[in-house]
């Protein structure tokens, strides 16, 4: 028979486990395919064919179009906007990383970072 030390012991390992796992599957920074379905705020990627490129006309911020979307995506001058205008070209191929966001009642992609961005 275990004795009292021994239970409390094998509960507070069964409470650690169970901790552990609920943090890894509710916590899961794990990017998913951008769908329709998606919701704001909710981390994507995305994959299609640079259809247009457009530097804004105030703000040097990037805005691409990509097959596939109907969503744009949106890149800050700050965040590298200038650095992806510079190395994708309409017709490229590319995989996306960011946040859906919501701008004037339109959902939008934004890019965090120039890394986030890639050619396949």
């Amino acid at each position: 028979m275990m004795q009292k030390e021994e239970k409390i012991v094998i509960v507070l390992l069964i409470m650690a486990a169970l901790s552990l796992t609920i943090g890894y599957l509710g916590f899961s920074t794990q990017k998913t395919a951008y769908s329709q379905d998606t919701k704001i705020g909710e981390s994507i990627y995305a994959e299609g064919t640079v259809l247009s490129k457009q530097m804004t006309g105030k703000g040097d911020n990037l805005i691409l179009t990509i097959s596939n979307l109907n969503i744009k995506v949106f890149i800050q001058k700050d965040n590298g906007a200038k650095e992806v205008y510079d190395f994708v070209k309409k017709g490229d191929k590319i995989r996306i990383a960011g946040k859906v966001q919501e701008y004037r009642n339109a959902r939008e992609i934004v890019v965090e970072n120039a890394k986030d961005v890639v050619l396949l």
